[in-house]
């Protein structure tokens, strides 16, 4: 019995996790892996467009500030909605990304990025919600949702590294053969049924959503969202200037997204050493610890400019917060509040990770008007700024 446990904690034992939550799990892979290469192609995609760094941040804030919205569509839905969301979600994916071989201004460039940014969110939102569901005990289901963390991350490392293999083939076609993927997702998602059915759902007495404000009466869960306010920063402008600013430090658009890659490595381990210590009592040294990490990515990001050394340091550790604060906030969501409540809290902690993208345009336009140098300084010292706000909010006596 001892020995399943502990392979239940990495995620081995295909006898213990249920099948319900396997299918999760590979179909989120699948929708994982399309907003990966989303996120990290929209740089190289606004330069096929002939975009600049400011029009490339205003379509990377499209896009995530699109997602972000998609929490306020969430949270109407029930848990036994999800499914349908799911599907027609997936199928709408998979029909409009292959567009942008077929569009050519940047007005319907930044209409499709707008489009896909919200069925992205609802998409992602929804397996969020899902993973741990497949049981009803909440000590099992902090356990499945970090499995969910976990391996729903490997598309972060696959991903980039695909993208940069195959980027000789041109952006716009990978955005078409990779579409396939939404298609490949949803029979799994339909599976969920049976004896493969979700367990966790509302009570009969379910009484709707609950308000965003109702949220923070829980300490941890504001802590959660200041660290992903923290952490975005430096992660959003890599992941939208990476390409235009490692040109610029004379590195390859293939070197940078291989780079990419190297830097989910590190989101991907982060979330396997929180899986095999959940359930977690005291989380708050591990969100604490993330914003750290990301206040010296910002500082690494600024002195790049000084020695390329420091940029590609930046970009190693920069999704160490990511494996850090979406594992424990994506818990907090979905296992400290009530039924009703969790459509809201898990949908609204995914759209605070995709707040500070709209910063993204602002980062962009200083780096064309004073340079990236003084520019990522700047916001070196916002991401300091939200540090001391996490450490300053201490735990209720």
């Amino acid at each position: 019995m001892e020995k399943k446990k502990s392979l239940r904690k990495v995620g081995l034992d295909f006898g213990v996790i249920s099948g319900a939550e396997w299918l999760i799990i590979i179909a989120a892979f699948l929708g994982r892996y399309l907003l990966q290469f989303y996120q990290t192609s929209i740089g190289s995609l606004g330069l096929a467009f002939g975009m600049n760094s400011f029009e490339v941040g205003i379509g990377f804030a499209l896009f995530t500030v699109a997602f972000a919205f998609s929490a306020f569509a969430m949270r109407k839905f029930r848990p036994s909605q999800l499914k349908t969301v799911e599907i027609i979600s997936l199928f709408l994916l998979g029909i409009t990304m292959p567009l942008y071989i077929v569009i050519h201004g940047y007005v319907e460039v930044y209409t499709l990025m707008i489009i896909d940014g919200f069925i992205t969110g609802l998409v992602m939102d929804s397996f969020m919600t899902m993973a741990g569901m497949a049981s009803v005990e909440q000590s099992k289901r902090q356990v499945e949702q970090a499995a969910f963390s976990f391996w729903v991350a490997l598309a972060l490392i696959v991903a980039p590294f695909t993208t940069g293999y195959l980027l000789h083939l041109g952006i716009k076609e990978l955005f078409f053969m990779f579409a396939i993927m939404a298609f490949a997702a949803i029979p799994f998602v339909v599976a969920l049924r049976g004896k493969y059915s979700l367990k966790y759902m509302e009570a009969k007495e379910h009484k709707g959503s609950a308000s965003i404000a109702s949220l923070f009466k829980y300490r941890e869960y504001t802590w959660a969202v200041i660290a992903a306010f923290a952490y975005t920063i430096p992660f959003f402008i890599i992941l939208s200037f990476g390409v235009i600013y490692g040109k610029m430090l004379e590195l390859s658009a293939t070197t940078v997204f291989y780079l990419f890659a190297a830097m989910f490595v590190g989101d991907v381990v982060t979330r396997f050493i929180i899986r095999l210590k959940s359930p977690i009592s005291n989380r708050r040294p591990y969100l604490v610890f993330a914003v750290t990490i990301a206040l010296i990515a910002s500082i690494f990001l600024a002195l790049s400019s000084v020695s390329v050394i420091f940029f590609v340091l930046a970009v190693l550790i920069a999704a160490i917060p990511d494996g850090i604060s979406w594992t424990l906030g994506l818990q907090i969501a979905n296992t400290t509040f009530k039924p009703e409540e969790i459509g809201t809290s898990t949908s609204f902690f995914s759209s605070s990770m995709m707040i500070m993208s709209a910063l993204m345009p602002l980062v962009g336009y200083m780096a064309s008007i004073i340079g990236f140098s003084i520019t990522l300084w700047v916001f070196a010292i916002v991401t300091a700024l939200f540090f001391i706000w996490e450490l300053l909010l201490k735990p209720k006596k």
